[in-house]
């Protein structure tokens, strides 16, 4: 019988799901969904960059 991961959630699919949070709490905010967006790619470049 294969092993059951530790974590059934891989960090990718945390990463992503925390990401789309990000995006919906600025549309809940009030910004458009182009702007929400736009705000969460500079927020994400900026991450990698750093």
């Amino acid at each position: 019988m294969p092993e059951m991961p530790a974590d059934p959630m891989s960090a990718l699919a945390e990463g992503a799901a925390q990401t789309h949070e990000m995006y919906e709490a600025y549309v809940r905010a009030g910004f458009t969904e182009d702007q929400a967006m736009q705000l969460t790619i500079a927020v994400l470049t900026t991450a990698l960059i750093k």
